[in-house]
């Protein structure tokens, strides 16, 4: 038999605290391989995201000294070769930590016994102001994109309505945009729909979201608005074909589909299988029914004769994305340059490889998440230089009242987009939009042809519309006519009716015959002829109809004697 009182009740708080600090661990280490801060945070599989990010960003504030006390303890070889990012977050709580290091698990002892150590190293090697440098905090709003493949902007309006979600009305220039979300009155349960993009709505930054039903749901999107910016340029055509040539997460990917409408072709490649895991998950997630997935290198995928949009937004240095933590020192030594000429490299090898291998490719959205114009304009006049058949297209003019442009001292400056973190309340992006020249002469000569039909059809409609205008009009008339007249005959009303010449020469003349008639002094009846019979019956018709100055002049009239 078994001794229920010998067997230990589970300790919850203990499993949730280490399974805290297993899951931080995880998240320091793909940061510090280069992965984007705020998705690992928000792809984490922890309810409590508040006290992770607190656990995450006290670890990078605190990383120089942590690195010492490593190195100093030699922690990490003494206790079985401790993974190195979950002693970064043990260490991070022993020392630093409100609460403290909690758990009884056996890494967590492991670290609790060399607290005063920690504190001695710390006092020798003057370490208690040696915190990492943190970039100045830059504003930024959150931005949710409505997820049109699952529901609508109108039904997503509705339900912050009901959640007592004040909206503003989008401001009509950029400046006024940008005034109204810096101030004071943006605060609170407020948002406002994006002035560039319709199905972006942006909220205040400490607005809680993730409660929120719709975003756990997947109809609302956490996504910066500098990152909708790729697809919403690229714009492809709903039954067109579209290459994602770096399509982890899947962000921009599931954006191309909803401009789509889950229509047409999407290719989504990603060579690395971690990622590739993530973006089938999120397509899943967020309804995405038109996109076929392949895990591979972008540079030796099957060329496909029907691609006619693609979009380059390949893994960069990510020093455009304010939340993700750049105060790793290697960011400004040489191995951070050594980086930075790779990255180029191979973003140049990626858009070239696009630019040639498609024969009817129309429009390419090179983009980056990087302010650094090595991966940035430099790699743009490169590809331009060697792929004549391609131009740009001002990126500026297409945003209602953008002003950064590229870097300056390059030939694609003017023509290209930087998102500035401090003035556009984004993250920091690039974005550089080819166009084949073929297939733009022929889509401007189809624009002159769609023109023209469209002026030719405005002038029938013109015409057409002056014709209904006049035959209302005329109908108008006749109506008040007839009005008048019915009130005339049926109300014997004493208004004379204007009666034209010819009208009054009758009259006359009638009256002449009569009197002519009655100087006979005679009480014989006057016959009448046909033809004056006729005269007066046409005059009654004529006073009760108020026709004037269109009958034909009458004939002379003889008359008879008696």
């Amino acid at each position: 038999m078994v001794n229920k009182q010998s067997i230990k009740p589970a300790n919850k708080d203990h499993d949730k605290t280490t399974g805290l600090y297993k899951i931080a661990a995880k998240i320091v280490k793909k940061v510090k391989s280069g992965s984007n801060y705020k998705s690992q945070l928000y792809q984490a599989q922890y309810p409590n995201k508040l006290l992770l990010n607190a656990v995450l960003m006290n670890v990078f504030k605190w990383e120089k000294v942590i690195d010492v006390l490593i190195e100093k303890s030699n922690i990490l070889e003494k206790e079985n070769n401790m993974d190195r990012e979950l002693a970064y977050v043990l260490i991070t709580e022993l020392m630093w930590s409100k609460f403290g290091l909690k758990g009884s698990a056996k890494n967590i002892m492991a670290v609790k016994k060399y607290k005063s150590e920690f504190l001695k190293l710390m006092e020798e090697n003057d370490l208690k102001n040696l915190t990492t440098s943190l970039p100045p905090k830059v504003w930024k709003p959150r931005f949710f994109r409505v997820n049109t493949l699952l529901t609508t902007l109108e039904d997503v309006l509705k339900k912050l309505s009901d959640l007592k979600f004040k909206k503003f009305k989008t401001p009509k220039t950029y400046a006024e945009f940008l005034e109204l979300i810096k101030s004071d009155k943006f605060k609170g349960n407020c948002f406002v729909i994006d002035i560039h993009i319709k199905d972006l709505l942006v909220f205040n930054s400490k607005v809680k979201f993730y409660n929120l039903e719709d975003y756990n749901n997947g109809l609302l999107i956490v996504q910066d608005k500098a990152s909708c910016l790729a697809a919403h340029l690229l714009n492809p055509e709903p039954d067109s074909t579209v290459l994602d040539m770096c399509a982890a997460p899947g962000m921009k990917t599931s954006h191309l589909a909803a401009l789509m409408q889950n229509k047409g072709k999407l290719y989504a490649v990603d060579r690395c299988k971690e990622r590739f895991n993530v973006l089938q998950n999120i397509l899943e997630k967020y309804g995405v029914k038109n996109v076929e997935t392949f895990n591979m290198d972008a540079l030796t995928f099957p060329y496909y004769d029907d691609v006619k949009y693609i979009l380059v937004d390949p893994s960069c240095s990510g020093s455009g994305i304010v939340d993700r933590v750049r105060n790793d020192p290697t960011l400004k030594n040489e191995h951070f340059k050594k980086r930075l000429k790779k990255l180029a490299n191979v973003h140049a090898q990626l858009l070239n490889h696009a630019l040639k291998s498609y024969p009817n490719l129309k429009r390419l959205v090179y983009s980056t998440c990087s302010t650094n114009p090595e991966e940035n304009e430099a790699v743009v006049d490169e590809a331009l230089s060697v792929n004549g058949k391609f131009k740009l297209l001002n990126c500026t003019k297409m945003l209602k009242g953008w002003t950064n442009k590229g870097a300056p001292g390059y030939d694609c400056s003017e023509m290209c987009l930087n998102a500035v973190s401090n003035v556009d309340c984004t993250n920091g992006f690039f974005i550089a939009v080819f166009v084949c020249r073929d297939f733009e002469e022929a889509e401007e000569e189809e624009d002159k042809k769609e023109v023209k039909k469209i002026e030719e059809e405005d002038e029938e409609e013109k015409i057409e519309e002056k014709y209904i205008i006049d035959s209302k009009k005329l109908k108008k008339t006749k109506a008040n006519k007839n009005s008048l007249q019915s009130v005339n005959i049926k109300d014997n009303t004493n208004t004379p009716i204007k009666k034209s010449k010819n009208v009054k020469r009758r009259e006359r003349r009638l009256k002449l015959e009569q009197a002519k008639g009655i100087s006979n002094n005679t009480n014989t009846p006057i016959k009448k002829s046909k033809n004056v019979k006729r005269r007066e019956r046409r005059l009654k018709l004529e006073q009760a109809k108020g026709i004037s100055n269109k009958t034909k002049k009458p004939k002379k009239v003889k008359t008879e004697e008696i």
